[in-house]
């Protein structure tokens, strides 16, 4: 009955080093209430303060699909799934 979420190098600070991290089932905003709870600060880092919403620079994807495209953050995850977070990365000249 658990979710596996891959945590990015940039916020494995927050996680205390941690790579993987499993999860209950549920929805995507219970997995961030979850993470934030045992994680202080982890939610601010995935949402907008003022809309609630995914940061425009994070990508939040559920087995290989992004959860725009599904139920956003009412996203439901089952047993097995696989839930990814991927920072933007920008930079250049």
């Amino acid at each position: 009955m658990t979710v596996l979420m891959k945590v990015p190098t940039a916020l494995r600070r927050v996680t205390d080093g941690q790579e993987t991290i499993e999860l209950p089932e549920g929805t995507v905003t219970n997995a961030l209430d979850i993470l934030d709870s045992k994680y202080p600060g982890f939610k601010e880092r995935i949402l907008d303060d003022e809309s609630g919403d995914v940061h425009p620079f994070i990508s939040i994807f559920l087995n290989d699909n992004d959860i725009q495209y599904i139920d956003g953050l009412e996203t439901t995850l089952s047993e097995g799934d696989e839930l990814i977070i991927i920072p933007a990365i920008a930079g250049g000249t």
